[in-house]
């Protein structure tokens, strides 16, 4: 593939990433309805009412999160393709990232398929069990952190390390993906409470990190579209020097 075209489809790659959290929060707020987030002390009986009473619009919201999460993927290729250019090969980092990011797709798309689970024979189903499949969903899509940690952490440490006169990554954004590192933690609290800012509803497990992964997403993705197009730039301005 030419290298002006493997650009485009990288360029293609990092919008993607915008992509993905339009999607998400179209899908899962504007849709489906889950602004406001429903409390983990709500009860059965509440839980099951919401989801029989909003079928058609979980099941388009939970619709467009899945395709949210497909978003993801090319995202996540794209960043791993220039960390591997970081690496000079496609090492440890960059398969660690690229791992990272799909369990990140498949913890945005199955918590979603769980939702229209419940939808899908709502009348048929007792309120416990919509009541579990609900806590499963948000137990997994808020709280299922673990597996993603590991790109902010490869995003740092490859920021620290190249030291090229123009690295995609600058040393500005491994101090911002060690805080978002650190910020994701108080989330893992929301396992252990029902109520406060502790809960998946709460300010330390839902809004804090919600609002910094929005923000290391646009992060990279500028960091991406900055590089891609000042790389672009040089070559056009070298190959006119050489003609």
């Amino acid at each position: 593939m030419e290298e002006a075209v493997l650009r485009k489809v990288n360029l293609a790659g990092a919008w993607c990433g915008v992509g993905y959290v339009f999607l998400l929060l179209m899908g899962w707020w504007v849709i489906g309805g889950f602004f406001p987030l429903l409390s983990p002390s709500e009860n059965a009986a509440q839980i099951a009412a919401f989801f029989r009473a909003n079928t058609i619009s979980l099941r388009l919201g939970m619709v467009v999160l899945m395709w949210g999460a497909a978003l993801f993927i090319p995202f996540t290729a794209t960043i791993a393709d220039y960390v591997a250019r970081i690496e000079g090969r496609s090492g440890p980092l960059s398969k660690t990232f690229l791992l990272s990011g799909y369990a990140n797709a498949m913890l945005t798309f199955y918590p979603a398929l769980l939702w229209i689970a419940n939808t899908f024979r709502s009348s048929e189903r007792p309120d416990d069990m919509i009541y579990m499949l609900n806590d499963v969903a948000y137990l997994q899509f808020i709280g299922g952190l673990a597996l993603i940690m590991p790109m902010f952490v490869v995003i740092a440490i490859v920021a620290f390390c190249d030291k090229s006169h123009n690295p995609v990554f600058p040393r500005w954004s491994a101090y911002a993906s060690v805080m978002t590192f650190f910020l994701f933690l108080p989330d893992q609290a929301l396992f252990f409470f029902k109520s406060g800012p502790f809960a998946w509803n709460g300010l330390f497990a839902f809004w804090v990190p919600l609002s910094i992964f929005c923000g290391w997403f646009f992060m990279i993705v500028y960091l991406l579209n900055r590089h891609i197009l000042s790389e672009a730039r040089y070559l056009s301005a070298a190959g006119l020097k050489a003609a």
